[in-house]
């Protein structure tokens, strides 16, 4: 389970894996830049109290941070990359995002960074960790959505099960890795909230609107990149995304409860950090 198959694929597939290989590394250390100059912006003019976290905690935060990172590994190594049998997949992550188009690719890439941070900045940089506890509900709030909407949205739709049946024919348990990759963002980002310092945590968080701005701000982007991506490809990285077609009010809507589920899920983190361990 833990490497990709290597298969039978002819010159044109293996272009196009090099392709979203190269994509993926550039991704992983586009995200860390990223993240490093969010952090910086963020914790401008303040940082976190001297903690003294109890040595479960800092335990339990390590082996999430190492989860988080396994997931990526997962997501970047063990998962088959595409295939012309798969067409819409082979031909939408052939673009210029690869496979950072799927908002899962985004969401694993970022909790791995975020969640390896939440164990090791306390001890590195109190003001960068000010940062981490800040960006805590809206990160986790990806991990949540994506847990959450592959299993109402992605898991029984057809293009899906038909996905899973081409590389069951082929003896990979497309399905079974595709299930954990899903499933592992919302414990990690449930931990990364629990294990964090209560006071601090509630201290740092963004308002309850600030939350919905970002989170719709996340929405909208991602929807930019998604449009861009099928003006280049002719390709959604969806099945469902084929029924909402080219029409802007389908769209509208869509974005509007997209990004109320995502705000809903972040809300829900920071009620849950008044839950927090210690």
């Amino acid at each position: 389970m833990l490497r990709c198959p290597a298969g039978n694929y002819d010159s044109e597939e293996e272009q196009q894996h090099r392709h979203t290989r190269r994509l993926d590394h550039i991704g992983v250390c586009f995200l860390l830049a990223l993240y490093a100059a969010i952090l910086n912006v963020l914790a401008f003019g303040a940082e976190l109290p001297v903690l003294e976290p109890p040595r479960v905690v800092v335990a339990t935060q390590l082996a999430v941070g190492l989860l988080a990172v396994f997931n990526l590994y997962v997501e970047i190594y063990s998962l088959p990359r595409g295939t012309k049998e798969a067409e819409d997949d082979f031909l939408v992550t052939y673009g210029p995002f690869g496979r950072w188009v799927y908002l899962t690719h985004q969401t694993i890439g970022a909790l791995a960074v975020h969640a390896l941070a939440s164990a090791v900045l306390p001890f590195v940089s109190r003001r960068l960790a000010y940062g981490n506890y800040r960006l805590s509900p809206v990160i986790g709030a990806c991990g949540v959505f994506v847990t959450i909407q592959y299993f109402n949205l992605v898991k029984r739709h057809p293009e899906h099960e038909k996905t899973c049946q081409l590389w069951a024919a082929r003896g990979v348990r497309f399905g079974l890795l595709d299930a954990l990759r899903h499933v592992l963002p919302i414990v990690v980002s449930v931990l990364d909230i629990l294990f964090k310092n209560r006071d601090a945590l509630l201290e740092a968080m963004p308002s309850a609107l600030g939350l919905v701005r970002l989170h719709l701000l996340y929405v909208i982007v991602f929807l930019v990149g998604t449009h861009m991506n099928h003006r280049l490809t002719g390709r959604w990285p969806y099945g469902f995304m084929k029924d909402l077609g080219l029409s802007p009010s389908r769209w509208l809507m869509f974005l509007m409860v997209q990004g109320s589920i995502l705000s809903a899920c972040g809300l829900a983190l920071t009620g849950l950090a008044t839950l927090s361990l210690w």
